[in-house]
This record gives C-alpha cells, sequence and structure tokens, in this order.
C-alpha cells in the first residue's frame, strides 16, 4: 500500500524568476551537491526553451539513517532522481518527480504543478511505496515526511539563488 505524498511550497517571486532559476544548468548542478548531511551530484540536465529533464543522485551517509534502513541496506544510500518540467505558458508549468533506492523496493513518483505569475506556488503530489512486509508503511511515511523537508530546503535554496543571481 502507498502512502500519499501532497505539499505546497511558495516563493515571494512569479514564475519567470523561478523559469530563470531552474532554467540555469549552473543552479541545477549547485543544488545537486547539496551538504555534508546529504552530498550529491548532477547525472544529467537538458534544459530548453520548453523544459528541463535533470536526473540527480542524493547520497545519505549511512549514519545518517535509520537503524530499519541499514539493516537491510548497508553502506550510504544512493538516491536517484528525476525531475521533468514542462514550460506550458508564462505562469504555469507542469511536470513529473520520481526517486529510487538502488537495492531498495522502495520508489516515489508524482506531479509538479507550478503557477503564479507575482508570487510562485508549486504543489507536489504523488505517492510513496515501500514494498517491504510489516515495516513498509512506516518507511513510507518516514520517506514522505522526508520528501516534504526536501522540497522546503529546495524552496530556499532557489530564493537564495535568486537573490544571488537577479
Amino acid at each position: 500500500m502507498a502512502t500519499k505524498l501532497q505539499h505546497t511550497i511558495e516563493f515571494p517571486f512569479g514564475m519567470a524568476a523561478y523559469r530563470k532559476a531552474i532554467s540555469d544548468p549552473e543552479y541545477w548542478s549547485t543544488l545537486a551537491v547539496g551538504s555534508d548531511k546529504a552530498p550529491g551530484e548532477l547525472e544529467s540536465a537538458d534544459i530548453t526553451d520548453t523544459g528541463a529533464k535533470i536526473a540527480l543522485i542524493q547520497k545519505i551517509p549511512a549514519d545518517k539513517l535509520p537503524s530499519a534502513v541499514t539493516s537491510m541496506i548497508p553502506g550510504d544510500l544512493a538516491i536517484h532522481r528525476t525531475v521533468s518540467i514542462e514550460f506550458t505558458s508564462d505562469d504555469r508549468s507542469a511536470g513529473t518527480f520520481d526517486a529510487t533506492v538502488n537495492g531498495a523496493p522502495a520508489t516515489t513518483s508524482g506531479t509538479i504543478e507550478a503557477t503564479g505569475s507575482e508570487k510562485c506556488s508549486i504543489a507536489f503530489a504523488g505517492e510513496v511505496t515501500v514494498r517491504i512486509p510489516l515495516i513498509g508503511g512506516k518507511i513510507e511515511k518516514m520517506i514522505a515526511e522526508n520528501m516534504r523537508t526536501l522540497f522546503e530546503a529546495e524552496r530556499d535554496f532557489t530564493i537564495a539563488w535568486h537573490d544571488e543571481h537577479p
């Protein structure tokens, strides 16, 4: 059984500024590097006038993982993420996101809807699935919460990026 994942983030600027940020390959490279808690790398960035297709790898060091995860997956956790966004109009974009973990029966996928000419709002809707008897639901809830935290952190990163790259 899957756990629903829904979250909305808001920006103090409109779609034009959001689109400018996510259309810059350097934005994605810098975002992918992450932090000591979750370092990562940019696998690919295909950015055109009509959208962006991004592939990232984020790593979570084993010492930052709960024992329920490390008992099944030894070592650091590598999360492969893809984001696909289509710029549908000046004040709207739509896309998809997904994440998988090598060696784990866990997936996350969903849609991304961004709107707003004056202030941009992005709604994420999807689900987290962990196919492990008895404890899968508990891990799904943990992953869903971590995804919401990730969306918030990426919002903060984007606002800082916007401020530094007017």
